[in-house]
């Protein structure tokens, strides 16, 4: 299993999908999204699109273990399992150029499963559940560009195969532009 981070100005037991996108959109997928970073999930406890928030939590969770065929990279080519599998349940042929980066080949799948001319909401959140059901369970990226083998960031595509290890309630600070981590308790 993985242990990864997710800060948040809501505190909760389980996550829920019905809210995702509403700190950060779905810029990379939709899903819980997570990081290996602590100070990243700390300075995302705090939604750039609202207001400063009063309360911020950092939770510690887990998710299974990546293998070669169970994650899309951003910005790698897709595991041909993955591609076949695809294939298979979608009864048609992928393109060799969308299987370059999982980035495009995600946004390709939930196109074609809802028609639309561009990737948006609706097709990231389709891809998501397609993905889950033929085990493909996260997206991953870099956390930096440029340094693609740093630290990665994760979007879980179903709730469910996130467990909560542990909440903290955090207290946070402005530092040259990035929210830091000044004290915790922990609350669960």
């Amino acid at each position: 299993m993985n242990t990864l981070y997710h800060g948040s100005p809501e505190l909760f037991k389980k996550f829920d999908l019905s809210k995702a996108g509403e700190g950060t959109g779905v810029k990379f997928g939709f899903g819980v999204y997570l990081t290996e970073s602590e100070a990243s999930a700390v300075h995302y406890s705090q939604p750039r699109n609202l207001p400063p928030m009063k309360d911020h939590y950092l939770y510690t969770v887990e998710i299974p273990d990546l293998n070669e065929d169970n994650h899309l990279f951003s910005s790698r080519p897709v595991h041909e399992a993955i591609v076949k599998r695809t294939e298979a349940k979608l009864g048609k042929s992928v393109p060799a150029e969308k299987t370059l980066l999982g980035k495009e080949f995600r946004k390709w799948v939930g196109t074609m499963l809802t028609g639309a001319k561009k990737a948006g909401f609706a097709e990231e959140k389709s891809a998501a559940e397609f993905f889950d059901s033929i085990g493909v369970i996260y997206n991953v990226w870099p956390q930096a560009q440029t340094k693609p083998d740093g630290l990665r960031n994760f979007a879980v595509f179903n709730a469910d195969r996130v467990r909560i290890l542990k909440v903290e309630h955090i207290e946070i600070e402005e530092k040259c532009g990035k929210n830091v981590l000044v004290s915790r308790e922990t609350v669960i």
